[in-house]
């Protein structure tokens, strides 16, 4: 009896306990994290290992004066590295430079692509996420809709063809993503080493430098993750919101939660408390990199007639957190 007391009333969506975390999602983001630290980590060993036996030649007259080696950023400002000018010859032809550059890009895509298209090493952690915001939505309307528990099963959903199929899509979007940061980070460690070998900055200075700009291209690389893995889990809960509502027939809408963070951006922490449609949230997350850095939660829900929902109690509440919370952008 008491389990039974305690399940949330008819009407009223699960409110994750976490505030700062509505997604639930920092485990999982964490992990891909460590995985993507790991693989940088050994990019930077291959590297190493490749330059110590490539990068040779020998030293000129001492230089002091300074030169500086330009890397680029995509579409944000170039980075200027300043670095000794001139003080090294290689002992390297044409032929050699663009044979080592070869072997740069498969260490890249050897750990960055690895499992390729069809079993990359991301999607393991996509998948999973996906299948939580489907576990997820299932039990929110479950325990909102006794018809929509009657219809359906956790493990009829995971094996339906719409899940299959936006798992097959998302292979084909998180492939893209990483082939993206793979391909970002040969031209740039070419244009370094093309650099460094023309200029004549020393193989220590050059490996630096690459290390550095590692470094940027492993913080893009984890931006790309946690934004595929929060997708992937928010993606889910739209579906079952738009499954209850052109099968059964349910009145249904996505409540917004937000971490409301000091880093919140105000947009999003304004949304907290209110209710949208699928339609609403898909086209908030498709403009103004809206998906990036974003750890809002939608949780699928039961409104009434009048588009509220059920609970006034905890709509008043959510109301309430939105007003405390100032953001200084605001």
């Amino acid at each position: 009896m008491s389990q039974l007391n305690n399940q949330p009333k008819l009407g009223s969506p699960i409110i994750p306990r976490n505030k700062a975390d509505p997604t639930q999602s920092y485990r999982a983001v964490n992990r891909i994290y460590r995985d993507i630290e790991q693989r940088y980590y050994d990019i930077k060993v291959a590297l190493k290992q490749l330059f110590d036996l490539r990068l040779v030649g020998r030293e000129r007259a001492s230089n002091s004066m300074c030169g500086y080696i330009l890397a680029r950023n995509g579409n944000q400002p170039d980075t200027l590295y300043q670095v000794n000018a001139g003080t090294y010859i290689y002992d390297m032809t044409a032929a050699q430079l663009a044979d080592l550059l070869q072997v740069v890009q498969a260490i890249l895509d050897n750990k960055l692509l690895e499992g390729r298209s069809q079993n990359l090493w991301a999607m393991d952690y996509v998948t999973a996420e996906f299948e939580r915001g489907t576990l997820s939505g299932y039990t929110n309307l479950s325990v909102q809709a006794p018809v929509y528990a009657s219809q359906t099963t956790l493990q009829q959903l995971l094996n339906s063809p719409g899940y299959l199929n936006q798992i097959a899509a998302a292979r084909l979007t998180t492939f893209s993503d990483w082939k993206v940061i793979s391909d970002t980070a040969r031209g740039d460690l070419t244009n370094i080493i093309t650099d460094a070998v023309a200029r004549g900055v020393n193989p220590r200075e050059t490996a630096s430098v690459i290390s550095k700009r590692l470094d940027v291209s492993m913080s893009k690389a984890k931006t790309i993750a946690q934004t595929e893995q929060v997708g992937a889990l928010r993606q889910a809960q739209w579906n079952e919101t738009d499954w209850a509502a052109d099968r059964l027939g349910l009145n249904t809408g996505l409540l917004w939660l937000s971490a409301l963070k000091l880093t919140t951006r105000w947009w999003h922490g304004d949304r907290h408390g209110k209710v949208f449609t699928t339609e609403e949230v898909r086209d908030f997350y498709a403009e103004n990199g809206n998906r990036y850095n974003c750890y809002c939660s939608q949780i699928p829900t039961l409104l009434n007639d009048d588009g509220g929902m059920f609970n006034e109690g905890m709509a008043d509440k959510l109301v309430k957190e939105r007003k405390a919370w100032k953001p200084e952008s605001a």
